[in-house]
């Protein structure tokens, strides 16, 4: 793990330490911005695509702004997934192109180490993830008395709506996991990698950093996020890029709005720390491991995957 292919790469532009915490401002200025520009496309694309035209695109955006505001049918889930994935997206690439060139590093170097952005890497997370996990999270939840109805089954009632529901989710998802990975798995473990070889440490910065960074006050749902972005990172040291971290991700975040709860934006209440949580975070991470683990020490897959290309 500390001979990663991909901290290979690493200069001494990448431990300069003004380069570091100028990319703070000035990527957050170019994130900003960028988020404005995507959320100003996805209007106008909205606007575009609805009868309604500007008016609804209004009235979908104001809804969102109010508190508890949830989503209750399809056009307000793609219109929710679409403006995230645009303004995280474009944040997200904004602020990891300043560092890159404040680095003088090629904005692909964030991704992978291999030649080019390997898809059938990322196409392996997704399928090993949502195989092995995807099972395990519909079982838990349809053993709660209390959980919601399934979205897929209840936001739209035609086989079209439910196509377009899944269509929507998958693609919109991967990029947005994507837009995640490139600034956490990318960006900060190249930071981190810079200052420190010592594994623990990258990976405890980076699921701490990546935890904080989504202001749930819940200790409980903090570690599970911590415990996730350990997880991929390892994921990502072991493999030389993103690209299987980015399909785990995404499957995560697909079965969840697929199968689990309904999609809202309003931030979870406050509670007690749920020590269920535990076991759970030790099977997540096993996991996470053990599927990184399998693609690199299995000569078929891995060539498959072109993790030998990093």
């Amino acid at each position: 793990m500390r001979r990663s292919a991909f901290l290979d790469d690493l200069t001494p532009a990448d431990r300069h330490v003004g380069r570091a915490l100028l990319t703070l401002p000035v990527g957050a200025l170019a994130a900003a911005l960028a988020a404005v520009i995507g959320g100003v496309f996805v209007m106008a694309l909205f606007t575009g695509l609805l009868d309604g035209g500007f008016d609804q695109s209004k009235a979908l955006l104001e809804s969102l702004s109010k508190p508890g505001a949830g989503v209750s049918d399809l056009i307000t889930l793609l219109f929710v997934l679409c403006l995230a994935t645009a303004t995280n997206g474009g944040m997200a690439v904004a602020f990891a192109g300043v560092a890159a060139l404040l680095h003088h590093r090629r904005l692909r170097s964030y991704l992978t180490s291999a030649p080019v952005y390997r898809w059938r890497l990322t196409l392996l997370g997704l399928a090993l993830f949502s195989l092995i996990v995807g099972p395990l999270l519909a079982a838990s939840a349809r053993l709660d008395p209390h959980a919601p109805p399934t979205p897929i089954l209840t936001l739209t009632s035609s086989f079209d709506g439910r196509l377009a529901h899944a269509v929507g989710a998958i693609i919109l998802l991967l990029l947005a996991a994507a837009a995640e990975e490139l600034v956490f798995r990318g960006w900060l473990l190249k930071l981190t990698g810079a200052f420190t070889r010592k594994v623990w440490m990258i990976l405890l910065i980076n699921g701490v950093a990546f935890s904080a960074v989504h202001l749930d006050p819940n200790p409980d749902a903090f570690l599970v996020r911590a415990v996730l972005g350990i997880g991929l990172a390892w994921a990502t040291l072991r493999l030389g890029g993103v690209e299987f971290a980015v399909g785990a991700h995404a499957a995560n975040n697909i079965i969840i709005v697929l199968f689990l709860q309904p999609m809202t934006l309003a931030p979870e209440a406050p509670h007690p720390f749920r020590w269920q949580v535990l076991p759970i975070c030790a099977v997540m991470l096993a996991i996470h491991v053990g599927l990184a683990e399998l693609v690199a020490r299995t000569p078929r897959l891995s060539r498959w995957a072109g993790v030998a290309t990093a």
